[in-house]
């Protein structure tokens, strides 16, 4: 087992005092000498205790997002290249990938640490059973994610109080037992509010995890397919019946009535579409709040140009040119959508946080239109250019494949307009600066941008209404109530304006094949190539797509469904061979790290996932 879990977590502390939630528990600073098991039998010592579970998901949600996003049809090569080659790609995916290994450690940090708030279970305090019904919930959190990247794993059900290296690796039946143990023991005991908009956990979240969790199993021991994934028959509905009945508990009869864009805005974060976020607040003594926050944002875009000729600060959006989305995302939003605009940048300023500050700004520099535009002809741009003075110098550009892009240039003198006009690839446009779109989604407008990634107080969601929706439509397909999921989805659908599916076989899914069949010129969005008749899982999957852009879903999503194979070879062009390992079986788990089999006497290479077992 690792290092950080073998080690007893107050051992490693000896006498010291936690100071604030700005502090990793792990990383507190020693300031007094009291005894560390008198102090957190306090109340105050088991309150500030109580926390450290909480601050350790900011390890995992905060940093780069490769176990996540990399490797999907959503999100794509960049500016900056792949976020990871080796999780994009599968091929050289090993068992010494450092994101897989800093993953497994922030998690079995994590679990310790809920371990050591359970360990205090007869601290003085009124908030000891709340808290520790807290700490079981997260517990199960930690191994819902362990087990959705890695399979079955190793249990760590106790505080270690002394050095052990031996956990066996439990099946993932065995996984998902446990997990919905401890979450079914917090439903029973019933002691946690209905809901919570202060970063605890609550009932509502309890119950979205348990749905989670019992899709999860459902799809893992309760169907076939064949070993790249295709030809699914379910074997076994009881688990997505469970995971309906939990979704509908979590849903808790309330339907999103916030606008998407209105969900997403910082100015709403406490709204009651969200059931579960990590809180981050400006203005806490000590905090540097040009370094303290978190990244989300920084990501889903290319560079922007600084044409504000201030260096970028404060101006531009500072972005790491990772995960800017694929051909496929743009082209799945539909025209009546409000998503689209809710999701992404589609009017870049001179200084880009006057979009939400001033929104008459005459300092356009940059128009976006999606990929479904109901004229994407050079002379439908022209047209934009010339519709307000406030875009005489914009450069405008499509979302599709080929993006058709055209500039303007103002003549000081004479006041004449000259245009440039083209088309390029959306390759092309994707990894070039400025050219392609940002996902505004997860934007702190009150944010200042001085060249780092790490300003953002937007709260990280992990888990809202809609996505819940999503997850029992999927469950109650599953389970073979089709009219049922059909329903969950439409209401997703009409929360943004989308077009109300009269069945799944009517959906329609537009695509690009490369060439101008793939922009809409004027004669509607139906001459655009499109598929229909999709598996309902499909349609659901693009729903989620929309719906969830930029969140810590798509990864899950494609393993738990089975589609992760066959869609990175159909949209991102992978072989199929990419995925299978020198011992002949499919990647479709991450490597257990090879520092954690060798520190574990439990484990040997047999307990290795397929795909990465040594010859």
């Amino acid at each position: 087992m690792k290092k950080n879990i073998l080690l007893p977590v107050l051992a490693i502390a000896g006498g010291l005092m936690l100071t604030s939630c700005g502090k990793d528990f792990l990383d507190a600073e020693n300031k007094s000498n009291i005894d560390a098991d008198k102090y957190f039998s306090t109340a105050d010592g088991f309150e500030n205790l109580a926390t450290a579970p909480y601050y350790k998901l900011r390890a995992i949600f905060d940093g780069d997002q490769n176990l996540f996003l990399s490797g999907t049809d959503l999100y794509t090569e960049g500016r900056s290249g792949y976020a990871s080659t080796a999780l994009s790609l599968y091929k050289d995916l090993s068992d010494e990938n450092s994101d897989c290994q800093s993953f497994y450690s922030h998690c079995y940090d994590g679990i310790q640490q809920c371990n050591t708030v359970l360990n205090y279970s007869n601290a003085a305090g009124t908030n000891v059973a709340k808290r520790l019904e807290e700490a079981k919930a997260l517990k199960a959190f930690y191994y819902y994610l362990l087990s959705q990247q890695f399979g079955g794993v190793p249990i760590s059900d106790k505080y270690i109080a002394s050095i052990q290296t031996s956990f066996p690796r439990a099946s993932i039946d065995s996984t998902y037992q446990y997990i919905t143990g401890i979450l079914e023991e917090v439903e029973k005991n019933n002691i946690l509010p209905t809901d919570d908009h202060t970063g605890k956990v609550s009932m509502r979240f309890v119950y979205n995890l348990l749905a989670k969790t019992y899709l999860a199993w459902g799809w893992d021991c309760g169907t076939t397919a064949d070993a790249d994934g295709s030809n699914v028959k379910v074997t076994n509905k009881s688990y997505f019946e469970k995971a309906a009945a939990y979704a509908d508990k979590a849903i808790n009869g309330q339907k999103p009535i916030m606008t998407f864009s209105n969900m997403w805005n910082l100015a709403n974060e406490d709204n009651n579409d969200i059931l579960f976020a990590i809180k981050y607040t400006r203005g806490i003594t000590g905090q540097d709040e040009t370094t303290d926050g978190n990244r989300q944002d920084a990501y889903f875009s290319n560079y922007y140009n600084d044409d504000s000729g201030n260096g970028g600060k404060g101006l531009t959006k500072y972005t790491n040119s990772i995960y800017p989305a694929s051909e496929r995302l743009l082209y799945l939003f539909e025209p009546g959508d409000e998503r689209f605009e809710g999701t992404f940048m589609v009017e870049q300023r001179m200084e880009y946080k006057k979009y939400y500050t001033n929104n008459a700004a005459n300092d356009t520099i940059y128009g976006y239109y999606p990929a479904w535009y109901s004229d994407l002809s050079e002379t439908a741009l022209q047209n934009y250019v010339n519709s307000d003075a406030t875009h005489a110098q914009a450069k405008v550009y499509s979302s599709s494949d080929p993006c058709v892009f055209i500039s303007a240039t103002v003549n000081k003198r004479t006041g004449k307009i000259t245009y440039k006009t083209g088309t390029q690839s959306y390759k092309t446009s994707r990894t070039t600066t400025g050219t392609s779109l940002c996902v505004r989604k997860f934007d702190d407008y009150t944010a200042t941008r001085h060249g780092t990634s790490k300003v953002s107080f937007h709260d990280i969601v992990l888990a809202h209404l809609t996505e819940t929706y999503l997850l029992g439509a999927e469950a109650y397909y599953m389970a073979g109530n089709e009219s049922k999921a059909l329903e969950y989805v439409n209401v997703v659908r009409a929360r943004s304006g989308a077009e109300t599916l009269s069945s799944f076989a009517s959906y329609k899914r537009h695509y690009s094949d490369g060439t101008t069949n793939s922009i809409n010129t004027g004669s509607g969005i139906d001459n655009v190539p499109y598929v229909t008749n999709l598996d309902p899982v499909d349609v659901i999957l693009d729903e989620r797509a929309r719906e969830l852009c930029g969140e810590f879903y798509r990864w899950i999503d494609l393993r738990r469904t089975k589609r992760l194979i066959n869609y990175n070879v159909e949209y991102n062009g992978l072989d199929k061979n990419n995925f299978v390992g020198s011992d002949g079986q499919y990647k479709w788990y991450r490597p257990f790290p090879v520092g954690e089999i060798n520190l574990n006497d439990a484990l040997t290479n047999e307990d290795q996932n397929p795909g990465y077992k040594a010859d």
